[in-house]
């Protein structure tokens, strides 16, 4: 009897997990904002991308933001979906993607969001492993003095950790954190956070124009960053239309110098100032998944309408265009979509 009743018990339980499966696959829309990719990083390969965190929930509201504005700037969770929703989500798109002949190198939990600030990041993490792909979660650092935050990045594979300055007024101006954040804690946290981790940590730090441009500026993030345990530190500029028209690159000179200081300071420190090349690649839902990665970042027009043509889906483009669900502008002298701000939420 009692084994029956186990039998019973089982298939209700896996009658419910496939009806809710079904329910989550249905939602394109979902998928597509949770989901995207695979991208090609500059650091990682091909990777199939996570977004775990509402739109625009973050402890920064950075001025280079390629997502925009800060919607909603917070240090409490906030999470788009339950772990199995989200695993039910990725497993979903990684049939696809193989489908397609595609493999990729990393999950990635990065976003329009902060994903640390998901409670759940961890069960995220264990439940995704079941792919047999790395994890990667690219972290602003902002809430590292948190033991939590500590304890669910440690089961990723790869963490990446952003810091721009060690300069507190700096930071004040170019992250605008939530204002319970305090830096020497967040910078504590960091160091706490390299000697715990034991896969692969790396250093991100965005360089801006008439903010953190400068040789103290780089010798004293330099002096901090040789304190910490790190594989590589890599130095960027922006890449895409920024939340503040005013946060912009370094000069090409000033940029050659702080290479300069920048190598002669900072062990196995790389400057990722200019992409070699810009991809797109979608599966066979072109429109949802366009729109989805529009949500993140501006797309290059060159590397949009190159897919589109190659796999007959340039009326489709045009059709977004003409609808005004995304617009075409310039950065930097380039182009990109990108979306109309009336359709992000």
């Amino acid at each position: 009897m009692k084994t029956k009743n186990n039998s019973w018990f089982r298939n209700v339980i896996e009658s419910l997990c496939a009806k809710l499966e079904r329910s989550i696959l249905k939602d394109k829309t979902l998928k597509c904002k949770v989901v995207y990719g695979p991208v090609h990083s500059r650091r990682l390969g091909l990777v199939l991308g996570v977004n775990n965190i509402k739109p625009g929930v973050c402890p920064y509201n950075c001025i280079y933001c390629h997502s925009g504005k800060t919607s909603c700037c917070s240090i409490c969770t906030n999470s788009c979906l339950s772990p199995y929703e989200l695993f039910v989500s990725v497993k979903n798109k990684i049939d696809e993607i193989k489908k397609m002949g595609k493999n990729i190198d990393y999950i990635l939990f990065a976003g329009n969001g902060e994903p640390s600030i998901d409670s759940n990041l961890s069960k995220e993490i264990q439940l995704l492993r079941e792919f047999d792909y790395k994890i990667a979660v690219f972290t602003n650092s902002a809430l590292l003095w948190n033991e939590n935050v500590q304890e669910n990045l440690r089961y990723a594979d790869y963490v990446s950790l952003k810091i721009d300055t060690v300069n507190e007024d700096t930071w004040l101006k170019m992250n605008r954190p939530h204002e319970r954040l305090k830096y020497d804690l967040i910078l504590n946290g960091i160091e706490q956070f390299s000697k715990k981790f034991r896969g692969t940590l790396t250093t991100e730090t965005m360089l801006i124009k008439n903010f953190n441009d400068n040789e103290n500026e780089m010798k004293q993030l330099g002096n901090f960053l040789n304190t910490i345990q790190r594989n590589a530190s890599y130095f960027m500029t922006p890449i895409y239309p920024p939340a503040e028209n005013y946060a912009v690159s370094p000069d090409e000179k000033t940029l050659k110098d702080l290479s300069e200081i920048i190598k002669a300071n900072i062990p196995n420190s790389m400057m990722l100032c200019c992409p070699d090349k810009e991809e797109f690649f979608t599966t066979d839902d072109f429109e949802n998944e366009l729109l989805g990665l529009l949500e993140l970042h501006p797309v290059n027009e060159t590397a949009v309408k190159t897919f589109a043509l190659a796999n007959t889906k340039i009326n489709k483009l045009n059709e977004l265009i003409e609808l005004k669900l995304i617009k075409q502008l310039e950065y930097n002298g380039k182009k990109y979509y990108a979306l109309d701000e009336s359709l992000q939420i």
